[in-house]
């Protein structure tokens, strides 16, 4: 017996320490990023494992990850979060995160999030977390705008991040060639950037050049608008060696070919580091900005996106980091920045799981809030490297979705941007009393000054409006006799969408307006002149000085001027009374600085208009009623 327990005893102790060196060989295959190998020396390890460390999990669940084997890594994720509940490090919890997202397990996902803010009170870390969680939920609702076509010239391979060189079409792939060797990390041939004239033809398809091509990585390229500079990232080699850092990684860096030449050379961009990579380079259409992701030390996650400027001789700026507004905690990736808009790929903000496309509207020096492009041209998987085709609301993105032919897959797009209308709610309050004003008109801008729509506001102060999606827009909220209050919004791609709360907040100005119905005037005592005259004297100057400090109070105001007399008199002889009137009015402000273009009129309306009927049927009027008949006045035609 004491034999036999001895036998077992030495057989513990042996497969112990047998699943030891097999968690050993697979955490420095993890090291190295040979996931595919990983995963099966860890498999092995929990086999003959009789307790399995929370880390062992977590790089399993990574690992799995990292292999797009996403039902795995839940499993492995679950019993490292069982164990470790929850993991402080937000990196390691953010990738149990988003692979509950690419099952698509979202509220699962919320759950954890906020047992995460929770626990370790870092929603202040998150602070557009909730914002981006209420406008992912809209896009859950959402109808799609986009048509998406897998492109014939796709392979077994990863196909993915299209540009344009000329008439060709520019793709990096992994698709077999013979003298490719294989990537350690996920047992596929290494990148090369091919190109073709018909993106609809894999029989085109060709090796873009033999100079620059090497045994390793070569990819996602970008050209100048006439052709002549590319720029691309590669594996950085010496000789036909990979070179590697002293923790045995090996960096990508982005290099500049001039085309021109006959035989071309690849120069290194000095921004490009030792120990770390740079990579999917976008040269703006004028050659003077370089997007490009990197994980650089002094960023906000694993990769982020930078820009320099590019200078005549070909040399470069220092890169500036594009802020928190667009780098996450994870991965930034592949921009292409054009007319105002960065379209960008990122796993950090909050969308359908994996890397989804963004865009951001960059205004005076600032990239606005990322919006999400949406269902269909974004799932559950990876979608990356939007670029816009030849024709409008054409282009093209990869993805690695089910349903294509390979890893990564190159996909057209159709973007109808003409069936996209959204809506905008809110209330017009009494900027003093806050209460809800009706009757005030909201009026909508396109193209700076053009009206689009306009609506008043009910009985309760409140307006509904139709818009397009991704148009900029001016929005206006005025009623007679109050201020004006205005914004700019730009909307975004998500179709059904209703942004409420847009509410506005004018004030009284009954001090100096009054109104007739919607008609606005200058509230001004009333300019009194002496019987049959028309000249302006000391006490109707008085009154005059008040329209002139109005005006210059308000100088895009312009104004038309209307005087009356009283009854007294031929109809004749009043109507040229009251037009002298009108007319030394709009002479005695023009001499006090009012330019003669703010006054679109001065008109003389004879009696016709009387405030008091006088000397009709037996009518009489007093003498103040009569004075009260003798008047000008002075009508807003705009302010």
């Amino acid at each position: 017996m004491k034999n036999k327990i001895a036998f077992i005893l030495i057989l513990s102790i042996g497969i112990s320490g047998l699943a030891q060196k097999t968690l050993k060989e697979a955490d420095a295959l993890f090291e190295r990023f040979a996931y595919a190998d990983a995963a099966l020396a860890y498999e092995r390890y929990i086999e003959d494992a009789s307790t399995i460390s929370p880390e062992t999990w977590q790089r399993l669940g990574y690992t799995y990850y990292n292999l797009k084997d996403y039902v795995n890594a839940l499993n492995a994720y679950s019993n490292w979060h069982e164990i470790n509940n929850p993991q402080g490090d937000a990196l390691k919890g953010f990738y149990y995160y988003d692979t509950l997202r690419r099952l698509k397990e979202y509220d699962k996902a919320n759950q954890l999030a906020e047992a995460y803010f929770n626990k370790f009170n870092t929603r202040d870390k998150f602070i557009d977390y909730d914002e981006e969680q209420a406008r992912f939920d809209e896009l859950l609702q959402a109808d799609t705008l986009y048509t998406v076509k897998n492109l014939p010239l796709n392979s077994q391979y990863a196909d993915f991040a299209a540009s344009f060189y000329k008439n060709e079409f520019v793709f990096t792939s992994s698709r077999n060639k013979e003298d490719n060797k294989i990537y350690e990390r996920n047992k596929t041939p290494y990148l090369s950037i091919y190109k073709t004239s018909n993106p609809e033809a894999v029989s085109e398809v060709r090796l873009f050049s033999e100079d620059i091509e090497t045994p390793f990585h070569d990819g996602t390229s970008s050209f100048t608008a006439d052709g002549r500079y590319m720029y691309y990232a590669s594996s950085f080699q010496s000789g036909a060696k990979k070179v590697f850092s002293d923790e045995k990684r090996n960096f990508f860096k982005i290099y500049r070919v001039d085309l021109s030449q006959k035989k071309l050379k690849k120069e290194l961009l000095a921004f490009n580091g030792d120990d770390y990579s740079t990579g999917q380079p976008y040269i703006t259409p004028d050659g003077k900005k370089l997007y490009f992701a990197s994980d650089m030390p002094g960023g906000y996650g694993k990769a982020d996106i930078y820009v320099c400027e590019v200078y005549e001789d070909g040399t470069t700026s220092q890169p500036t980091n594009l802020g928190p507004e667009i780098n996450t905690i994870v991965d930034d990736f592949f921009p292409f920045f054009k007319e105002g808009v960065l379209y960008f790929s990122s796993a950090g903000h909050l969308g359908f799981g994996g890397l989804d496309m963004y865009k951001s509207f960059y205004r005076d020096g600032i990239f606005g809030t990322p919006i999400n492009l949406g269902q269909v041209i974004n799932t559950n998987a990876d979608d990356f490297a939007y670029v816009e085709g030849k024709t409008p609301n054409t282009g093209y993105f990869s993805s690695d979705r089910a349903g294509g032919k390979g890893d990564d897959d190159i996909y057209e797009f159709t973007y109808n941007l003409e069936l996209c209308q959204q809506f905008i709610s809110g209330t017009v309050y009494d900027l003093d009393t806050r209460k809800p004003i009706p009757g005030a008109l909201v009026t909508v801008y396109i193209n700076q000054n053009e009206k689009y729509s306009e609506v008043t506001t009910d009985e309760n102060g409140t307006y509904r409006l139709e818009v397009l999606c991704e148009t900029d827009y001016a929005i206006e909220a005025h009623k007679a006799g109050y201020s004006k209050d205005g914004l700019n919004l730009s909307t975004d791609v998500t179709p059904g969408r209703t942004m409420k709360m847009l509410d506005f907040k004018i004030k009284d100005l009954s001090e100096i307006f009054t109104t007739d119905g919607n008609v606005e005037k200058i509230k001004v005592d009333p300019i009194y002149f002496e019987y049959y005259r028309y000249n302006i004297n000391s006490v109707a100057a008085i009154q005059l000085q008040k329209v002139v400090d109005v005006m210059n109070a308000y100088p895009d105001m312009m104004i038309k001027i209307e005087s009356h007399t009283d009854q007294r008199g031929t109809d004749y002889f009043n109507k040229q009374l009251s037009t002298n009137r009108a007319e030394a009015t709009r002479d005695w402000l023009i001499s006090r600085g009012i330019a003669a273009n703010r006054i679109e009129s001065a008109i003389g309306y004879g009696e016709s208009r009387p405030i008091n009927i006088c000397d009709e049927q037996g009518a009489n009027c007093t003498e103040v009623e009569y004075s009260e008949n003798r008047r000008s006045e002075f009508i807003v035609v705009r302010r």
